[in-house]
C-alpha cells in the first residue's frame, strides 16, 4: 500500500488503541485515537502532524462526518479516498474554495482496483 509507494508518514485513526499495534504490522508510522485530542477534530490533529495536511487520506468506515474529516485532512491538491459505504447516503459538506484550490474526493468502488490486472501483482508481493 502506502509503504510500497513510498510514504513516510502514515497515520492511522481509531478508537481502539489496540488497532496501534495491528495497524503497525500493516505500515502505519503514527496513530491517533480521536479521544486523546479533546475538542479538536481529526483533521486539525492530522493538519498538525502533518504541517498542512496528508496527500492522500482514506476513509473506510462509512460515515459522512468522518468522509468530511478525511477530505479535511488533506493538503492543497490532496485527496480523499472515500471506502466506506454510507448507509443513510447523507450528504457531505465540502467547501468550494478547497475544491478550487485542488483538493479532490472520489469514491471507486473496490478501491479502483482491476482484478485481472491488479490481482496477480498483490499475490507476488504478498
Amino acid at each position: 500500500g502506502a509503504r510500497l509507494r513510498g510514504s513516510a508518514k502514515i497515520i492511522g485513526v481509531d478508537l481502539n488503541p489496540d488497532k496501534c499495534e495491528i495497524g503497525k504490522r500493516f505500515g502505519i508510522t503514527d496513530f491517533v485515537n480521536p479521544t486523546f485530542f479533546g475538542d479538536k477534530t481529526i483533521s486539525e490533529v492530522v493538519k498538525e502532524m502533518t504541517k498542512g495536511g496528508v496527500d492522500y487520506s482514506f476513509e473506510c468506515i462509512g460515515l459522512s462526518s468522518l468522509m468530511e474529516e478525511a477530505f479535511n485532512s488533506t493538503r492543497t491538491g490532496g485527496k480523499a479516498v472515500i471506502l466506506g459505504m454510507e448507509q443513510r447516503a447523507l450528504p457531505i459538506n465540502l467547501g468550494s474554495y478547497d475544491l478550487l484550490r485542488g483538493r479532490s474526493i472520489c469514491g471507486p468502488l473496490f478501491g479502483g482496483l482491476k482484478p485481472k490486472f491488479d490481482i496477480p501483482i498483490l499475490v507476488d508481493r504478498y
